[in-house]
Formats: C-alpha cells, structure tokens, sequence
C-alpha cells in the first residue's frame, strides 16, 4: 500500500470493485493498477538518483580572509615619483607617484549610513594577507629598483619607508608592524624614526609650549635599518599628553642639534616623526623632518 501526502486516498486492489454483472475485470481498476504501478517506478528511480548523485563541494581557491593594511612612505631624496608594485603588477595608489617625504593616504567609511557616511583619511591602504612581494619603482619606467617580500598577518597594519640612495649604496625599505594602543580623548600615540643614513644615534626631547622644562621623549635612535633595538621600539608608539610642542632632536648623550621644530600634537592622533636625507647633503639632499599623523 502507497500513501501520497495531502492524497486522503489509499489504493489497493481492495478499493478496485469488479463488477459481478460482467465477466470481464473492471477497466477501471485495471486502469488504477496500472497508475500505482508508474508512479511506484517513479519514486523508486528517483530514490535511485538521489542515492547516487555525486557530492559536489564549493572550494573557494582564494578563501574569504581579512585584509592587511600598509603604509608607503618615500623617505628617499633619490626618488621624487614613487610607484608601487604588489606581485610585479602595478597598484594605483590614490596619491599616486607620490614625491619624497610624503605617505600616501586612503579615505575610509567608518560609519555606512547611506545619508551621511563618516570617513577617515589614513596612511594605509588594504592588500592581501600572507606573503606578498612589494616592488618600488618610478613613474614613467617599468624597472623596479627595490623589492621586498614580507609574510603580513591577517588585520595587521604595517608601515614601510623607502630610505637611501642609489648612489650612496642602495634603495633600502623598511618594514614596521605597526602596534598602536588606546589613549583617552587628551592624549596621543607618537614614535620618532631615524632614516637618515649617514646620522649618528639621535636623542629627541620634548618642550611643552607652556613651559620651558624640556623631558627626553626617545633615547638613542640609530639608523632604523642598521639598528636592530631601534628598529623593534619603532613598531611601538609612546603615549603624549595633547598640546603644541617644540621638538628637538641632538646626536645621541650630547647637546648638539641636529634637527627641531614646532608640532601642534591634535589629541587622539597617531603620529610620526621621522628624520629623512643626509646629515652631510646639501639642498633636496639635506637632512630634514617628515611628520605622519592621522586621526584614531
């Protein structure tokens, strides 16, 4: 006996009545018979084909994983139209070829309200995670002069500086992992590298504008890619109270100056400062400042 669901009916041969005024069977019930034992066939084929239909399972070659974010900075005087490359293919930065001394930035929603979306502009913008091979080139030539191969970790956001000379040896690139914290609303995250190639260690003190006392902010900082305990501080920021600052960098334990000037330090910022070309150079080539500061 089959059921069907939402069919109040049963078929059986009890249901099929034949006819005692006729000597033949009912065509009717032959008829019902016939139907039971079609849609029978029916059901059993497709149980069959559902049994044996193949597996199938979506593999994704490139699965779903969170971005990484990097900074470019060229801080090498040799360079005036820095390209980047990701794989040997060409990314289009929105400031693109950026000149020496500046970052490139990238505007990002943070709030998507489609009336009134909030956007930020910082120095990063979003690649791959894992290993990825970063080239550097100029705008206009297709060779590239410097590269780097570096494994980012999924949400991690990096800060790579171009640094150095050909003539004087070689492009050299720097890569930071970038640890910034949590500050309250009067307060801001600042780190100082050095990336002048041919400057001694520098000391950097910290004046406030309402005061005269002056405090050491950092210590020591050698050539970021020859100075291995510089390099781990740099991946670090210090916390500094929000207000307009003179800062003063001297070669290190003497009080020769090297490099100052006036920073107006926002609250809840991030910032950088950093020392760029050569303390021997003249002109485009003269030892100077570059600041990065965006907004938490």
């Amino acid at each position: 006996m089959i059921t069907h669901p939402g069919d109040s009916s049963i078929f059986s041969e009890n249901n099929c009545v034949i006819s005692e005024s006729h000597s033949y069977p009912n065509i009717c019930c032959q008829v019902r018979k016939a139907n039971l034992i079609i849609k029978g066939l029916i059901v059993t084929c497709i149980a069959f084909f559902v049994s044996c239909k193949k597996e199938v399972k979506i593999i994704y070659q490139n699965p779903a994983v969170d971005s990484v974010q990097i900074s470019i900075t060229n801080a090498s005087p040799a360079v005036t139209d820095l390209q980047l490359y990701l794989n040997n293919k060409f990314i289009s930065l929105p400031d693109s070829p950026f000149n020496y001394g500046t970052t490139s930035f990238s505007s990002f929603i943070v709030n998507a309200n489609s009336y009134y979306p909030d956007t930020v502009l910082i120095p990063y913008i979003d690649i791959p995670p894992g290993y990825q091979q970063l080239g550097f080139g100029s705008s206009g030539s297709s060779n590239i002069f410097g590269t780097l191969i570096n494994n980012f970790e999924p949400s991690g956001s990096y800060s790579i500086f171009i640094t150095d000379t050909v003539i004087h040896g070689h492009i050299t690139s720097v890569v930071l992992k970038d640890n910034v914290g949590t500050t309250d609303s009067t307060k801001s995250q600042i780190r100082f590298l050095n990336l002048s190639p041919d400057a001694p260690a520098l000391d950097i003190w910290a004046y406030p504008a309402d005061g005269y006392a002056g405090y050491k902010l950092f210590s020591g900082c050698g050539y970021l890619p020859n100075d291995f305990n510089s390099f781990i501080n740099a991946e670090s920021f210090t916390v500094i109270d929000a207000g307009q600052y003179y800062f003063e960098a001297t070669i290190a334990g003497t009080s020769t100056m090297v490099q100052g000037g006036l920073l107006n330090v926002h609250s809840q910022r991030v910032i950088t400062i950093y020392t760029k070309g050569f303390l021997g150079g003249s002109g485009n080539y003269a030892i100077d400042v570059g600041v990065i500061q965006y907004k938490l």
